[in-house]
C-alpha cells in the first residue's frame, strides 16, 4: 500500500478474473436473479422457503424452512469453520469453486437476511470473500419488520467480509410519490448497480485487496457527474453533500471510487487526493469503469 492519502489505481480485469457466484436471497433477491439484475458472474444461487419463486430460475436452488432459518443463522459461533447446518453444509460445497460471493438480499424478512448471513459464514468457511449488498426496509412495512432487520444487519456484519447498505427510504424521499410497487422495483435496479461495477472492472488481485484493507466496514453508495468545466472538483463537491453517504455525520475508513470518463492518470490520481482530503478517506481506492465522450462520473462506496 502507498502512504495514507495516496490513492491507488486498481489493475481491473486485465490480470486474473476472480471466479464469481452471485447469492440470491428471499423475495428480494431472487426477484433480482429473475430479473437478471446482475450480469457477469459465473454461476448464480438462490435461497428461499418458496419452491415456487425458485421455479423459473436459471440457478442452483437451496430451499430452506422459514421458520428454522433465524436458528440455523444464529446458533453458530463466530469464527467458526465448519458449517452448523444443512444448509451452510451445501452453500459450502458450492462457494469452494468461487473466489467472491456477491449475495443480495433484503433486510427485515427471514429468509433474505438469514439467507444472507448462512451465505456470509458458508463462504468464511471456504475462504471465499463475501461481498453482501442488503436493503433495509421501507418505514411503511412496520416496525417488527425494521427490529429483524438490526439483528440481520448486526450479523452480516460479524460474518461477511464486506457490506453495502442501501435505505429503501431514500427512494421514497427523492419520490415521495412513486408507488410502493414501483420503488420496489427500482430498488432492486440499485441493489445490481454494485455488484454489476465490481463484477466488471475488478479482478481477482483487486479483491483480495479491498477484503484486507476494508474488510469489516459497512459501506454507502452514490454517484455524481458533470459533463462541464472543473469536473473533477464538482463531483467531489457533489458527493461530500450525498444524503446517502452522509460524510458529515460519520468519519469514513475508505473509499472505492468507480469513474466514467476520458481521464489520464495523472488527473485520475489528483480526482483521489481530493476526495481523500474533502472527505477525510485516508484509503481511496480507484477502478476506471468506462469512458464516455464528454463528462465525469464517479460512484462512490465509502466504507465506515
Amino acid at each position: 500500500m502507498p502512504p495514507d492519502n495516496e490513492p491507488v489505481i486498481l489493475s481491473g480485469p486485465s490480470g486474473d478474473k476472480p471466479r464469481t457466484c452471485l447469492i440470491g436471497c428471499g423475495g428480494t433477491g431472487c426477484n433480482i436473479l429473475a430479473e437478471q439484475e446482475v450480469r457477469g458472474h459465473g454461476f448464480s444461487i438462490a435461497i428461499s422457503s418458496e419452491p415456487d419463486i425458485m421455479k423459473s430460475l436459471d440457478s442452483e436452488r437451496i430451499s430452506v424452512d422459514a421458520r428454522e432459518i433465524e436458528k440455523d443463522a444464529t446458533s453458530v459461533k463466530k469464527g467458526t469453520r465448519v458449517a452448523g447446518n444443512e444448509t451452510e453444509t451445501q452453500l459450502a460445497g458450492k462457494l469452494k469453486q468461487a473466489d467472491a460471493a456477491f449475495i443480495i438480499c433484503g433486510l427485515g424478512g427471514y429468509t433474505g437476511g438469514w439467507g444472507a448471513v448462512l451465505a456470509a459464514r458458508a463462504a468464511s468457511i471456504v475462504k471465499c470473500t463475501s461481498i453482501c449488498i442488503a436493503s433495509e426496509p421501507f418505514s411503511v412495512e412496520g416496525g417488527s419488520r425494521k427490529e429483524r432487520a438490526v439483528k440481520q444487519f448486526k450479523a452480516l456484519k460479524e460474518n461477511a467480509d464486506l457490506v453495502l447498505v442501501i435505505p429503501n427510504d431514500l427512494i421514497l424521499s427523492e419520490a415521495p410519490n412513486i408507488p410502493i410497487n414501483r420503488a420496489f422495483r427500482v430498488m432492486n435496479t440499485v441493489l445490481g448497480l454494485p455488484a454489476n461495477l465490481m463484477l466488471k472492472n475488478l479482478g481477482k488481485d483487486d479483491i483480495r485487496l479491498l477484503r484486507k484493507e476494508l474488510g469489516g466496514s459497512v459501506f454507502a453508495m452514490d454517484n455524481a457527474e458533470w459533463d462541464r468545466d472543473n469536473a473533477v472538483f464538482a463531483v467531489v463537491e457533489e458527493l461530500k453533500k450525498s444524503k446517502w453517504l452522509m460524510l458529515g455525520e460519520r468519519e469514513p475508513s475508505g473509499a472505492l471510487l468507480f469513474v466514467e470518463g476520458h481521464m489520464l492518470y495523472d488527473d485520475t490520481i489528483e480526482l483521489g487526493k481530493r476526495f481523500s482530503r474533502e472527505t477525510g478517506c485516508s484509503k481511496v481506492f480507484m477502478a476506471k469503469a468506462g469512458d464516455r465522450q464528454f463528462g465525469l462520473k464517479v460512484t462512490a462506496v465509502v466504507g465506515f
